[in-house]
């Protein structure tokens, strides 16, 4: 038996007959130029910054791009015209100066269903485990199989692994299945394949009917088929047409009947088809497979979230400023285990720092769009960039417009940040704020008056326009005064009636806060806490308020 042990797809980089590295094809978009930040970085000054792009199609294909680089693209000794897709297949040869990229992509071959030709002869919908052995006209061999398949499942810490040798079990349970393979549904709309099993003498790649993957893998049926055309493309020589015969295909499940992968035995003989009973089986086969996959990705997820909450833990400051005659109090608290909410004290490194703190300092207050692991992410990589410049001494304004070229050139597509910067003058008692489409900074000042800073200057988000401008607002602060930071989390925070706390509330609330700065901040988020009782919380919320001691 024979298996395909690349998953996934690459770019394998040859030199002068050399294989240099291979590097593996993530998401809708590869670049490959003289960036460092790109996907593939080839340091050739020969090479264009962005010289070509590979794009990822809805149905899993693969397209390749000029980017009207100066010494072109070749792909199977033909230059490529600027901006103009050319679909790639398993084993092209790009060709970028002296540097030769395969591209290996693995399977499953998508086919449409006008060109396929696939029939149903036979169907399931009822795919739990009591339903599945009772329809088994022998209960005791589909148990043992399943033992069988559940004992292959156990050890080994790859799942690529694990599912390798649930296949090795499926092909001795089914002798007549000549090839065999299993697909992962993933989120973004793709099925990566994650094993493959083939008989010696078949050399064939694995094929995925459009029919199968919109009964299987979209609606959860389990399917039995018979006759796929298979249209094998072998460049300029043209075609060969084949027939898959015969198979079965069932999907991978979760216990909440999310389909999370599918699993198809098929054969290309004229004799031995699959009946009835072989679907019934690998149904049945099927359900601790599922199970394997969902426990996987649970168990990736949770360590995943354990690494983002540690690094968001290290962005967050461990101790607030110590600067004599002010005082901090702050509230970080997200929706999910991470969040895309972030705050920050960063001191200004200048020389004349007084010996017990810095004289001047920023606040800063941080929201991505979204929340959860993917905004949390986001954060961390701005979270950097703003202490340098703020460090540097960069004004308010420059931190904002270096920042939101920053996200842009950088960043991730549809993952805006809004962003208010705040920097103190402790010797003058002036602050200066500058806001990128974030919520306004309030003060509450000591005999209660609230005011909103700069509501008529905020910019526009960072990432959203590389041009975007900024402008700045220096207000002074007098004892009592109290600076509020906060994110729409707060004024979003939805009550059982779908009401929002909004900014008028914030604004009654400040002004009848008792007087002190852990005075406002407490009063906010009791208000708050209030108001969404009894409802799961919706949004990160972060609170950061800081101002000078009463006299």
């Amino acid at each position: 038996m024979t298996s395909s042990s690349m998953m996934k797809p690459t770019l394998e980089v040859v030199r002068a007959t050399k294989t240099q590295r291979v590097c593996e094809i993530k998401g809708a978009d590869f670049h490959i130029g003289r960036l460092p930040n790109l996907d593939l970085f080839i340091d050739d000054i020969r090479i264009s910054r962005p010289h070509a792009r590979i794009q990822r199609l809805p149905d899993g294909s693969y397209d390749l791009m000029d980017l009207d680089s100066q010494n072109g693209t070749h792909l199977g000794g033909k230059k490529l015209a600027p901006f103009q897709p050319v679909r790639l297949r398993d084993g092209d040869r790009i060709k970028i100066v002296e540097y030769e990229l395969i591209f290996h992509q693995p399977g499953p071959v998508v086919h449409e269903p006008q060109d396929d030709g696939t029939t149903v002869v036979g169907s399931l919908h009822d795919l739990s485990s009591d339903h599945l052995v009772k329809r088994s006209k022998h209960p005791a061999e589909a148990l043992k199989a399943i033992l069988d398949v559940v004992r292959a499942l156990g050890g080994g810490a790859d799942l690529g692994e694990v599912l390798s040798r649930a296949l090795d079990g499926l092909m001795d349970v089914f002798p007549q299945a000549e090839r065999g393979f299993i697909v992962m549904a993933e989120d973004d709309g793709s099925f990566p394949l994650a094993a493959y099993r083939r008989r010696q003498g078949h050399t064939s790649a694995p094929t995925l009917s459009r029919t199968i993957q919109d009964r299987v893998l979209r609606e959860g049926e389990a399917v039995l088929i018979k006759d796929i055309t298979v249209d094998k493309i072998l460049g300029d020589e043209g075609s060969l047409v084949s027939t898959i015969r015969s198979a079965i295909c069932v999907p991978l499940r979760s216990h909440d009947c999310k389909t999370v992968g599918m699993v198809q035995l098929d054969r290309l003989g004229d004799s031995e088809h699959f009946q009835e009973q072989d679907l019934d089986l690998l149904a049945a086969l099927a359900l601790p497979i599922g199970v394997v996959v969902v426990n996987d990705r649970l168990l990736k997820e949770q360590a995943s979230w354990a690494a983002a909450r540690e690094i968001q833990r290290a962005l967050l400051p461990r101790v607030q400023p110590q600067i004599p005659g002010y005082t901090f109090w702050e509230c970080y608290r997200p929706a999910q285990v991470v969040g895309g909410d972030l705050y920050d004290y960063i001191p200004v490194e200048e020389a004349g720092s007084s010996s017990n703190g810095m004289q001047r300092w920023a606040v800063t207050l941080g929201d991505v769009a979204g929340k959860g692991m993917p905004a949390a992410l986001v954060m961390a990589g701005i979270c950097p960039e703003v202490r340098h410049l703020v460090r540097a001494g960069a004004p308010p304004v420059d931190v904002l417009s270096q920042v939101n070229r920053h996200v842009y050139d950088h960043g991730v597509a549809g993952r805006f940040v809004t962003l208010v910067t705040t920097m103190t003058d402790s010797r003058t008692h002036e602050v200066t704020v500058a806001t990128a489409g974030h919520p306004h900074a309030l003060i509450r000042r000591a005999g209660g008056l609230v005011e909103e800073i700069g509501r008529d200057g905020s910019g526009l988000p960072l990432g959203v326009s590389r041009d975007a401008t900024y402008r700045a607002t220096l207000v002074s602060l007098q004892p009592g005064d109290v600076v509020v930071l906060f994110s729409d989390g707060v004024t979003d925070a939805m009550d059982q009636k779908g009401r929002c706390f909004g900014l008028d509330r914030l604004r009654i609330n400040l002004a009848e806060a008792p007087t002190g700065v852990a005075g406002v901040g407490e009063s906010i988020l009791a208000a708050v806490r209030d108001h969404f009782a009894g409802r799961s919380q919706f949004d990160d919320i972060t609170i950061v308020c800081f101002g000078r001691d009463p006299s």
